[in-house]
């Protein structure tokens, strides 16, 4: 495990500093030139590339090693133009990824265990599927025969391209993903922190709002206890699973939870790449010339790159951050008198974005989503649910936009009328309106303000005004997504009552890393507003904020420490090995599953009992790799729509006859009709269909390949 681990850090150090020449090319109008970004270059360009090769050659080491010569060239011819960067910034990033890197790593290790409870398995499956697959879209682990050109598979691309070129296997890369997401994560936070302040001070806090800090669920759940509250709950309420379940038939994660938890999900890959694209639109803002007018081909291919990656990452991220970028675009081009430009910037990388991702589009099925459209939401949000998620930031946010200097009170009397009539539509208007009111008000601020600071040459306030309007649209683009949710959902077939459950799991986790970094920026402001103000004031403030903090930092002790002492197994990373010491049927799974990923190479079909979701079903496909009939049949009905159900309640029908007919004839020709090699007969399978089995004994048309406490059979002849 220590020399796993080893090689993997090593590989993503030098795969940053080999990347850095680019960046710093890209970035030069950031404090640091963008090295708290190059790690998540250097694995967006190395897995881009390798992609590309593989439509070409093949997925394999050899591509891998040509994508990184590639890169190496391009660094080298961008060395001459590389700017000086001071070695505090330098040793700074490091200490700070190494710490998260050693933080998440030690949590890894006493909980690495790739069970049924979350998508573990799905994502295992998922991760085996790109490992195997010579070109892509990667076979369906779970839909033998069909391919993965229906689902966003590009960050599992990044985990496997990693494994294969460090060496280190799956069952192990599984956890070490995670791990190195959550370092990225925190690395590119203190950036856009450092980068916006020029700071350590708002870094280390933007990264502690990001990546460490949870929700403020307990204190107001214990509160609402002691004041009798009917909403108030107390089942489960210091476990990891109560705070992300806030909202009625909906999950609420924030990145802690999710780097802690262990799925290896999209919405968890595609934080640091969110953060990515931040950064580069942040370099993009910066006042010190006007990137927009002047763009490179780097900066141009870079940003369309970053942002055209989220859909493949997770698609849900592309579209907000496409927005995002066009937002800052109108609001630059409106402060420089010359409106008219933006379109240009804006529809080149959003054409890019889509451009550089083509073989991903032609490839692309899209038969889950066929009919999904956009419902209009009936049972909205409530005010304290809302409040209990995000009001730390909103504390911050508003104390940054209240507070900000000159700003005209009077405005604050108008809102009154307009938030209580907003209160007639639905709760979270209340915090919602004001919040878009005071961005738009003070973009109008920060006009007039640019406009006397350029008059006065005053080359600092112009760049804090830069940094402040960067800052409000995050908060703007936030409210509108919070605003979005309460209005539309994404019908995505779940049904009621859970018909908004994803749209609000992956639009607040977006507003939490926009409102995160948002809130990283307002403690500098805010701390210098507050020394100019009376002392019962700052003392006040400071409590309240104090409060807030300390009650958003009990989650991360108390699920953490049940997290990590569920299984009570020694520290390791391999992902299955705590089946080797469980039960003989987990034991029988874990020496076949050993077995198969040393034995059997490619994608040969393997047939096993069909799957229900969260379950340990399916687990011989989802620990290879190896594509099976039928997995997990609520998944596939998610991904392959209303349309599918009928197939994949043939497979199911079609693996139960495999199993149970006496009639060897009849058992060969179903596995021919879905071209599959092996029969898994394991615990599950003997208990399910007792002596329909024994079938497979019959030398003539079945070889043991082998023999252990489960059987594996080769299928050989045609009856």
């Amino acid at each position: 495990m220590v020399i796993e681990t080893v090689v993997w850090y090593v590989l993503v150090l030098v795969i940053g500093i080999m990347t850095f020449p680019i960046v710093s090319m890209v970035c030069k109008n950031l404090a640091d030139h963008g090295y708290c970004i190059s790690k998540v270059v250097g694995l967006l360009l190395l897995t881009y590339l390798t992609w590309l090769l593989s439509y070409l050659l093949s997925f394999n080491r050899s591509a891998i090693l040509i994508a990184v010569a590639a890169i190496m060239v391009a660094s080298l011819l961008c060395i001459k133009s590389m700017p000086r960067v001071k070695k505090e910034i330098l040793i700074r990033n490091e200490v700070l990824f190494l710490a998260v890197f050693m933080i998440f790593l030690v949590i890894r290790a006493h909980n690495p265990e790739i069970t049924d409870f979350g998508e573990k398995y799905m994502d295992f499956a998922f991760l085996n599927s790109v490992m195997r697959s010579s070109h892509f879209p990667p076979h369906d682990p779970w839909f033998a025969g069909g391919l993965l050109d229906f689902y966003y598979y590009f960050g599992y691309l990044i985990v496997a391209t990693l494994s294969k070129l460090s060496g280190v296997p799956a069952t192990i890369a599984y956890n070490l993903g995670l791990v190195t997401f959550s370092a990225l994560t925190a690395s590119a936070a203190f950036g856009i922190g450092y980068n916006l302040t020029k700071k350590v001070g708002p870094g280390i806090w933007t990264t502690i709002f990001v990546v460490f800090i949870a929700n403020p669920y307990i204190v107001f759940n214990l509160a609402g206890g002691l004041l009798k509250l009917p909403t108030a709950s107390h089942t489960h309420l210091f476990g990891c699973w109560a705070s992300t379940r806030i909202v009625p038939h909906t999950i609420n994660e924030f990145p802690y939870f999710s780097f802690i938890f262990g799925d290896l999900h999209p919405h968890v890959i595609s934080i640091p790449f969110q953060l990515l694209a931040l950064t580069l639109i942040l370099n993009a803002c910066k006042y010190k010339h006007n990137p927009l007018n002047r763009e490179t081909a780097a900066e141009i291919i870079l940003l369309a790159l970053a942002i055209g990656a989220l859909f493949l990452i997770n698609a849900w991220d592309y579209p907000t951050y496409l927005f995002l970028f066009a937002i800052a675009v109108l609001i630059r081009k409106y402060y420089t008198a010359r409106l008219r430009d933006a379109p240009i910037p804006i529809m080149v990388v959003s054409i890019l974005s889509i451009l550089l991702y083509a073989p991903f589009y032609m490839d692309f099925q899209g038969t889950g989503a066929s009919g999904i459209g956009i419902g209009i939401v009936q049972q909205q949000t409530s005010l304290l649910n809302f409040v209990e998620i995000f009001a730390l930031f909103l504390f911050l946010m508003f104390s940054f936009l209240f507070l900000r200097a000159d700003f005209d009170r009077r405005y604050a009397i108008a809102l009154i009328p307009i938030t209580l009539l907003s209160l007639l539509i639905f709760q979270t208007l209340l915090i919602i309106v004001p919040l878009i009111l005071l961005c738009v008000y003070l973009f109008i601020y920060c006009a007039e303000e640019a406009e006397r600071t350029g008059r006065a040459g005053d080359v600092g306030g112009a760049e804090k005004t830069e940094n402040s309007r960067f800052v409000l649209i995050l908060i703007l683009t936030g409210a509108l997504l919070a605003l979005f949710c309460e209005v539309f959902y994404l019908d995505d077939n779940l049904g009621a009552p859970n018909e908004r459950m994803n749209t609000v799991f992956k639009l607040y986790l977006q507003i939490w890393i926009l409102w995160g970094i948002a809130s990283g920026y307002c403690i500098y402001p805010i701390g210098s507003v507050l020394k100019r103000t009376s002392h019962t004031v700052g003392t006040g403030w400071n409590v309240l904020f104090c409060i807030l903090l300390l009650s958003c930092c009990i989650f991360p002790f108390t699920a953490t420490s049940e997290l990590i002492g569920f299984h009570h197994n020694p520290p390791t990373l391999n992902g299955i090995i705590y089946l080797n010491g469980s039960n003989g049927a987990d034991r029988a799974d874990y020496l076949a599953v050993v077995w198969i990923r040393k034995e059997i190479a490619g994608t040969p079909a393997i047939v096993e009992a069909p799957g229900n979701c969260y379950s340990t079903d399916s687990r011989i496909s989802a620990f290879t790799g190896l594509p099976t009939i039928i997995g997990w049949r609520g998944h596939e009905l998610m991904w392959r729509g209303q349309d599918g159900w009928w197939e994949i309640s043939t497979r199911a029908e079609d693996v139960g006859t495999i199993y149970d007919t006496q009639s060897a004839q009849l058992a060969i020709d179903l596995l021919n009709k879905y071209n599959v090699s092996y029969v898994y007969i394991g615990p599950t399978e003997r208990a399910r269909y007792g002596k329909g089995v024994d079938k497979f004994e019959d030398e003539d048309y079945f070889e043991c390949v082998y023999l252990g406490l489960s059987r594996i059979y080769r299928v050989t002849g045609c009856a």
